[in-house]
């Protein structure tokens, strides 16, 4: 378990944890959509595109 709680005392685990919240809220916000479904489109777009931004097939 000390695994698992040892990412919240990591900065840049926490600073991309900030910057997904800030992004998933601003997608809900945009789309009349609830928080969690737009982190739930954001998570499907993020599976389906590659690291360069291609769609995967």
């Amino acid at each position: 378990m000390s695994g698992i709680l040892s990412g919240l005392t990591d900065p840049k685990f926490m600073a991309d944890l900030a910057e997904r919240t800030r992004i998933a809220e601003h997608v809900a916000s945009q789309m009349g959509v609830t928080v969690e479904e737009a982190r739930a489109a954001l998570r499907a777009f993020e599976a389906e595109t590659s690291s360069d931004g291609h769609t995967l097939h």
